[in-house]
């Protein structure tokens, strides 16, 4: 059976927009993996998927982040799903010398930005409990930031709670805190004021 020319052209048509709706369908499937926050022994890796490849490795911009998970390596088998900030930006791991304990700072507003804490076990990285993890202070606080340092040793972080009063005062300080063995409980050991706004 001979087609007519006009059905041959819509038939030709048609098939290089199937072919070409594929070809993008594809293109935007495309993920650029980034690795980074690697563990002292090298194996673990958090992995961040981006939908094309940033401009700045190292200061990834949210919008284009599709997924940030921590990966076991060389495998790079998925250990557990990273929390992004309400931006979307991908947190900082910051890991113990034994690579047994994990924390980052998770933003989950513009005024406030809490700490993390999971710990190694057969099964995994078990998130502990750290609600509270902060220290008191005394003031109308407006906005609170608690972010990891590092690691003093296995199950003792040191952080920094830097705090914005209402009328535009802050304050920082620097304080330790001991996880038990079982990781289910904390304590704080010690806190200093670092600095404030009217000190600088």
């Amino acid at each position: 059976m001979r087609l007519n020319s006009t059905v041959l052209r819509l038939l030709i048509t048609a098939t290089l927009f199937l072919i070409g709706g594929s070809s993008i369908g594809k293109a935007q499937a495309l993920n650029y993996d980034l690795m980074r926050s690697m563990s002292p022994d090298k194996k673990f890796g958090v992995q961040i998927s981006c939908s094309s490849y940033p401009s700045d490795e190292k200061d990834i911009d949210p919008d284009l982040i599709t997924a940030v998970k921590l990966v076991a390596l060389p495998t790079k088998t998925v250990v557990m799903e990273v929390p992004q900030s309400y931006s979307g930006r991908a947190p900082d791991l910051v890991w113990s010398p034994d690579s047994n304990w994990l924390a980052f700072s998770v933003a989950s507003g513009p005024r406030v930005s809490d700490t993390y804490v999971y710990r190694r076990s057969d099964a995994g990285f078990a998130e502990l409990k750290t609600e509270n993890l902060q220290v008191d202070v005394e003031g109308d606080v407006h906005n609170e930031y608690v972010t990891p340092i590092r690691w003093l040793k296995p199950g003792v972080l040191s952080l920094q709670q830097t705090v914005i009063f209402r009328g535009g005062d802050d304050a920082s300080y620097r304080f330790s805190a001991v996880f038990d063995e079982k990781g289910d409980k904390f304590r704080i050991t010690s806190r200093k004021k670092v600095r404030s706004k009217a000190e600088r």
